[in-house]
């Protein structure tokens, strides 16, 4: 092999490594975007639930905020409650909207119907990408659903 030949392959190799990583790096922001909708959604989901059980013979809620989704107990959201389930987004993803009925960012289940008078949508976007986003629908009858 000549010198010229083996910075030939040296040069393809390098151009289809970066092609690869590329392609790599927008799947994992993908999942990234995917898992975090997954988890404010589960979040929602075990509010509602835990409020129509009776849990602790209490209502539940969901605190939103650009890096993180809150599970708390009670009527009103305390940031320093010890019973609250916090779930921070990852460094990829962050909330970049929240538009619910009656402003505000938090999302509470009412007992025995599980309904809810915050509807609207929650809107979660990549990072290094913002025009990619996931949106959270909330429904009076607070049942959510994803895109």
């Amino acid at each position: 092999f000549t010198l010229v030949e083996l910075l030939i392959v040296i040069s393809i190799a390098g151009i289809i490594s970066l092609l690869t990583m590329g392609v790599f790096s927008k799947m994992a922001d993908r999942e990234a975007l995917d898992k975090q909708t997954a988890i404010v959604l589960s979040l929602l989901n075990d509010a509602r639930a835990s409020t129509l059980s009776a849990k602790n013979a209490q209502s539940f809620g969901v605190h939103l905020e650009s890096g993180r989704a809150v599970l708390y107990v009670g009527p009103t959201y305390s940031a320093g409650a010890t019973t609250n389930k916090s779930e921070i987004m990852s460094g990829r993803v962050s909330i970049s909207n929240i538009s619910l009925s009656g402003g505000g960012s938090n999302v509470l289940f009412d007992r025995l119907t599980g309904a809810t008078s915050q509807t609207g949508t929650v809107t979660l976007s990549l990072v290094a990408s913002p025009a990619q986003t996931k949106t959270i629908t909330i429904n009076g009858t607070g049942v959510v659903s994803s895109n």
